[in-house]
């Protein structure tokens, strides 16, 4: 998982244009399509608003005509989408300048990916398949640094970034699954086997412990004493690539993972003052005062800038990773 290249951690973020109109990630090898797509009645017989659907065929219709020499364009799925998303920055689009933006700040800031999560979300049904979709630009909702990942019906509108390379991704009424093999378990710490990232099986709630403040966080991964091990705060994207749309509360492996909050003995999902966020490393990056989690709950990530609503927290657990 790429990280923000200001952010001192692994695997800092690095990209090529081919020259071609696409990107290529020299940290995932993932190719992107350069800009994002707009379906339109000229492209590919797709006519707008730009559904899930609709997203779906584009893609397709990019593979077919054998775009930029590529077979394989497909809609990304979230962890992907997630891998492009940079925190640290304050303005503008929250990827990369190396792709091509189109839309502006205020419209359609939206990119859709392809992950149909569970169906149902904090003990409400909703109608149709849903899927992910990431903000990509600053100023919106969390005031800055890429917001967050959200659930959109496939129905809704949003853009979309077809991607190649990694498979043939997950087709329309697929419901996402966890790939096989993901993790291996041994002594009190997970291996995900696609990452290569080894984490802490337990997490700062293990034992008894309260949940704290986001500047408690980083002490308790530099104090954790297992296995002789350093260990330190995840990143945002980091701890994207634990969730697992197949469940819900928490969306995540819960056999490899157990205790991930919420647990059983939480009242519920998405309500004010519920222990369900996970701290990441990241401060918001537009503000002095707010800082990023991961609820996993969903797998909705956002920053702690609000005084009511989902995202007004202010403690949260803290799962380490090395």
């Amino acid at each position: 998982m790429p990280n923000a290249p200001s952010s001192g951690l692994p695997n800092p973020a690095s990209y090529t244009n081919l020259g071609n109109g696409t990107v290529r990630d020299n940290i995932t090898c993932l190719i992107w399509q350069g800009t994002e797509g707009t379906p339109a009645a000229s492209t590919f017989g797709v006519t707008m608003p730009d559904t899930m659907a609709n997203n779906l065929t584009y893609c397709a219709g990019l593979a077919s005509s054998g775009y930029a020499g590529i077979s394989d364009w497909r809609v990304p799925t979230r962890v992907e989408v997630a891998s492009l998303v940079d925190y640290t920055k304050t303005s503008g689009q929250v990827i990369n300048s190396v792709f091509a933006w189109t839309k502006g700040l205020t419209t359609q800031t939206y990119d859709r990916t392809y992950s149909l999560w569970y169906e149902t979300i904090a003990g409400i049904s909703k109608a149709g398949n849903i899927g992910w979709v990431y903000n990509l630009t600053a100023g919106t909702y969390a005031g800055g640094g890429g917001l967050t990942s959200n659930d959109f019906l496939e129905t809704s509108t949003a853009n979309v970034r077809c991607v190649s390379g990694n498979g043939t991704g997950e087709t329309e009424n697929e419901q996402a699954v966890e790939p096989p093999n993901h993790y291996t378990v041994n002594s009190g710490e997970v291996t995900d086997n696609y990452t290569g990232l080894i984490w802490q099986q337990g997490d700062s709630s293990s034992g008894g412990g309260a949940q704290f403040a986001w500047s408690s966080a980083a002490p308790y991964c530099a104090g954790l004493n297992l296995n002789g091990q350093t260990w330190r705060v995840p990143s945002l994207n980091e701890l994207a690539t634990l969730v697992d749309e197949a469940t819900v509360q928490p969306a995540v492996n819960t056999t490899v993972f157990p205790g991930t909050h919420p647990t059983s003995s939480d009242s519920g999902c998405m309500n004010d003052g519920l222990p369900t966020w996970y701290w990441a490393s990241e401060p918001l990056a537009t503000e002095t005062t707010a800082d990023w989690g991961i609820d996993f709950c969903d797998g909705y990530t956002g920053a702690n800038n609000a005084t009511t609503g989902w995202n007004a927290y202010t403690t949260g657990w803290v799962k380490c990773v090395r």
